[in-house]
């Protein structure tokens, strides 16, 4: 395998907002507690030494052991776990739903990223430990989102009814007909019959998603220390008891986000809100699935269920947390109050929303994380990195519209020489000069003049258009081989990372391939990895 690094196109990304952030601009930094750097790091070590106390990092360990206790894990896992006890040790974290097999590629990348930050930190920070957490989020019930895996062209989907269950709840039963069309899916490389075992080992009849997902990952991370969490779990929500009962006696989640988000739009014009919060911002857990609280007449009200009185659900939530489940937006809070964090791994979108929370926080008086933006990356075949040479095209152009890349590459290539934009700027300082005469002599041919140009305007669009599609065809063969490698960075149009699984890749590498993506993943937020199967 081999790599390169090109630079990330901020235009790509989606507004200013994450482009801010990625050049360090102070404008972004009341929105965030500081920007990544070891410094930064030590500091928020520091600081949330204070805060996370003894007795939780117990109550943490013990959940995680219990959570492990029928898994098989790595002598490095083992360690990072029992070094949580240690009030010197933080987690960088980043946080997934449950996709079958991982999902999409971005998965793998996460996860690769907080591995290798923290092998990084232990390098060069001194005095303090940082271990990888992968936080899973168990609590999810959009089923839909979770259930289906593309692999190639082909998608596999998997059709149950969840009953609105938690998804890490949902149990895994009569799958192997899914669990065979994936295999099928898998090319016959290496690394196949390993890969196989893998899922085998992984998805068992009996066990809850959660579980399997779990193990499934622990099979590909472990060797590196990787810690997962699923913290739907009594022990944990205790500690999360007054942050529920803010949110009932004070709408904190609506009242603070609300007061961010208004900021956010003044500062930046093109922010679009992630999660608009509710009036409550949790679940209840019931027998008919994950069911929302609603604020309503001054009780509140659970669907299918009757309503509570204000001093009955701060009762329930003193004596059974576990009944509460928080929804995406308070889901962060939650994860810092069980988690002594220090750095959060996340893409566009999760950092988006992470920063309409920072009020929030600081209402609930829990120390808002240093937030990391996840690095992106491309996987290219031997065929395709062939195709790539041939074109003649560096790669970058690739990762961004059809149209732009055949545009470019008919301009490089063509014989057609005639500049355009050259011809519509000496054809509108030629009007603007009949205009200077006309304003001297007749002012009413002025409407007529500007007419004409911009009859004279659109016709050399259309010949530009016609000579576009003409130079087209001239380049039939070479287009089309464009199509098929755009095709497969940006599958069904979108990029391969958020869309394609990455069971072919490690059928064709094995643990090569992690242990690759491990190492080369840690690059600056403005750069993209380009990996390259090809020896």
């Amino acid at each position: 395998m081999k790599s390169q690094i090109i630079q990330r196109e901020t235009k790509l990304i989606g507004d200013e907002l994450i482009e801010k952030f990625i050049l360090g601009d102070k404008k972004v930094l009341k929105y965030i507690n500081s920007f990544y750097s070891n410094e930064n790091i030590k500091i928020q070590s520091e600081n949330k030494s204070k805060s996370f106390s003894n007795e939780q990092r117990e109550i943490l360990v013990k959940s995680i052991k219990n959570q492990y206790s029928k898994i098989d894990i790595s002598e490095q896992t083992s360690e990072n776990i029992n070094s949580l006890l240690d009030s010197k040790t933080f987690c960088i974290t980043t946080g997934h739903q449950l996709n079958l097999f991982t999902g999409p590629l971005m998965v793998i990348l996460k996860i690769a990223q907080v591995i290798s930050i923290s092998k990084k930190l232990n390098s060069e920070i001194k005095n303090f430990k940082y271990v990888p957490v992968l936080w899973i989020a168990s609590e999810d019930h959009d089923f839909d989102e979770i259930s289906e895996v593309n692999l190639g062209q082909k998608n596999i989907k998997w059709e149950i009814n969840s009953n609105n269950k938690p998804v890490g709840e949902i149990e895994i039963n009569n799958i192997k007909d899914l669990i065979g069309n994936y295999k099928d899916l898998i090319i016959d490389y290496d690394f196949k019959e390993k890969f196989e075992e893998i899922i085998d080992n992984s998805y068992k009849d009996g066990d809850s998603l959660s579980m399997s997902t779990i193990k499934f990952i622990n099979y590909l991370f472990s060797d590196h220390g990787l810690i997962i969490i699923d913290a739907n779990k009594k022990e944990l929500k205790d500690f999360f008891k007054p942050q529920l009962k803010n949110e009932i006696e004070k709408f904190s989640c609506r009242e603070n986000n609300s007061l961010q988000i208004s900021k956010l739009r003044k500062d930046f014009e093109s922010f679009k809100v992630q999660v608009n919060p509710s009036d409550i911002n949790f679940f209840k857990l019931t027998d008919k699935g994950r069911k929302r609280v609603r604020y309503y007449n001054e009780s509140f009200k659970v669907d299918d269920e009757n309503s509570y009185s204000k001093d009955q659900i701060l009762d329930l939530i003193g004596s059974s947390p576990e009944l509460f489940s928080p929804n995406a937006i308070m889901r962060p809070l939650y994860q810092e109050v069980v988690l002594p964090n220090v750095c959060y791994v996340g893409g566009p979108n999760e950092l988006r929303y992470w920063m309409q929370l920072k009020t929030y926080f600081d209402d609930n008086k829990v120390q808002f994380p240093i937030l990391k933006l996840r690095n992106s990356a491309y996987v290219i075949d031997s065929k395709t990195s062939k195709k790539i040479k041939n074109s003649g095209i560096e790669i970058k152009y690739f990762i961004g519209e059809l149209n732009e890349l055949v545009n470019y590459k008919i301009e490089k290539t063509s014989s057609m020489k005639v500049n355009f934009d050259s011809l519509r700027s000496n054809l509108s300082l030629q009007f603007d000069e009949l205009r200077k005469v006309s304003l001297e002599t007749d002012k009413s041919f002025v409407g007529a003049l500007n007419a004409q140009e911009k009859k004279q305007k659109k016709g050399i669009d259309d010949l530009e258009k016609k000579l576009i599609k003409a130079e087209k065809k001239n380049y039939e063969a070479e287009i089309k081989s464009m199509r098929s490698i755009h095709s497969y960075l940006n599958p069904s149009n979108i990029s391969q990372e958020r869309y394609l699984n990455f069971g072919n890749f490690y059928s064709c590498k094995g643990p090569s391939f992690i242990n690759y993506i491990i190492e080369k993943i840690s690059i600056m937020d403005d750069k993209i990895l380009i990996i390259d199967l090809e020896d």
